[in-house]
């Protein structure tokens, strides 16, 4: 009887030498694997939130070039150059919406534009800047980031950053910024894997974490290079795909990414009204049709349309009968132009096209084909009919053309053309 009782204490003897060396082993393991992963994840989220800040400031100088500045006598409103951008919500709510990352544009110490909402869902605009931020940013002109600030009951990760004009004055902050909730959940989920493994056995543990590890870094070091691009105005900057191939937290982050790259571009690239390229697209792309055509030696051709009598129509049917117009002719264009070029709205009611690989004589036939598809079309607006008609003017370049030179040509028989009876094509 004493001998299996001495048996059974030095079984367990055993097992608890074996157990609880390797218990503490895996408690050392789990919390210096959750100290490195919270570590890791806390700076990818530092360095998510400076890149949304360095985002919202690049989208707002490129929409609003000019100084942020305040006007009025009563109630003072935020302009960005000559925009009051006061109560315009639609650019960081996109970029929430794409990123899932909450923006507040403070001028000096107040909030300005939020996306933080109270329980009633209503901004808190107007709100002012805990007096530590102001202290360790405002005060001194430099980014902050905090790993746990209370914002109207809310505990967020938070980075600030000093909000300057062209002259290097700080005028107020940008703040971007993560429920902690959802970043420490991410953590624990990262942590649980390698804690269950750690009870299979030390070394299986030491292989898996480590192995973990370096793909973790890799995919965080992959994502931050991507935004750093993004950051920098490089929107056209790709995510190695490995990182949207993973099965975790770190494939949404890049995924995010992409949301929030799309959506920049959609904001930089895009015309509102119609969802074709705008001109700031247009005067990029320019440039690349003429170095392909200088370094292939092929010609291209300009088109510059503008719709015929189109301030009659805003004046007859009113502005939303315009707008109907102006999308009906975007729609076509875009159609049309499918696998020929492309296109984009030029300003107003005028669009700017371009033929690839074509001369004069065939983007003629092209644009006749055109021309007889948008005088076919029928607007219907509060039960009126609106017909629709376009004047064209085409100008074709090739090697060494002088791109504005040619943009003027186009532009020269598009007002030939509306002075010598519209709808019709100039060449």
């Amino acid at each position: 009887m004493k001998r299996t009782q001495n048996k059974g204490q030095l079984y367990k003897s055993l097992q608890a030498m074996n157990l609880i060396p390797l218990l503490i082993l895996g408690l050392v393991i789990t919390f210096v694997c959750f100290q490195t992963t919270a570590s890791a994840m806390h700076a990818q989220v530092e360095e998510e939130l400076k890149n949304m800040t360095d985002a919202v400031v690049l989208t707002y100088d490129l929409l609003y070039p000019g100084d942020y500045h305040l006007e009025g006598t009563e109630a003072l409103q935020l302009y960005k150059g000559d925009t009051a951008i006061t109560f315009d919500y639609s650019i960081i709510d996109r970029l929430k919406a794409h990123s899932q990352i909450d923006i507040t544009l403070f001028y000096e110490d107040t909030r300005i534009l939020t996306t933080i909402c109270d329980q009633d869902g209503n901004r808190i605009i107007g709100t002012g800047a805990n007096n530590l931020v102001v202290r360790d940013v405002l005060s001194t002109g430099q980014p902050h980031f905090y790993t746990n600030t209370t914002i109207h009951d809310q505990v967020f990760f938070s980075y600030y950053a000093p909000l300057q004009n062209a002259d290097g004055t700080i005028v107020g902050m940008i703040y971007a910024g993560k429920p902690c909730n959802n970043v420490n959940a991410a953590v624990r989920s990262a942590v649980l894997p390698a804690m269950l493994i750690t009870l299979g056995g030390i070394v299986i543990v030491i292989v898996i974490s480590s192995s973990y590890t370096h793909k973790l870094i890799g995919s965080l070091q992959k994502i931050r290079v991507f935004l750093s691009k993004v950051s920098t105005g490089n929107l056209g900057a790709e995510l190695d795909p490995g990182v949207l191939k993973r099965s975790d937290e770190l494939s949404d982050m890049g995924y995010a990414a992409l949301y929030m790259q799309s959506a920049l571009r959609t904001l930089v690239e895009q015309d509102t009204l119609t969802e074709i390229n705008n001109r700031r697209y247009a005067d990029k792309h320019l440039r690349q049709v003429q170095s392909h055509a200088d370094l292939c030696g092929t010609s291209f051709v300009i088109g510059i349309g503008d719709i015929d009598f189109f301030k009659s129509v805003n004046d007859t049917y009113g502005h939303e009968c315009g707008d109907l117009v102006l999308k009906k002719v975007a729609y076509i264009l875009k159609k049309h132009m499918t696998g020929k070029g492309f296109v984009a709205r030029w300003g107003g009611e005028e669009f700017l096209f371009v033929y690839d690989n074509a001369d004069l004589d065939l983007a003629r036939k092209q644009t006749e084909e055109l021309l007889e598809e948008i005088r076919a079309q029928e607007v219907i607006y509060e039960e009126q009919l609106v017909r629709i008609t376009m004047t064209f003017g085409l100008a074709e370049g090739g090697v060494g053309t002088r791109m504005r030179e040619l943009l003027q040509t186009a532009d020269n028989k598009l007002y030939y053309g509306k002075e010598n009876g519209r709808n019709q094509i100039v060449v």
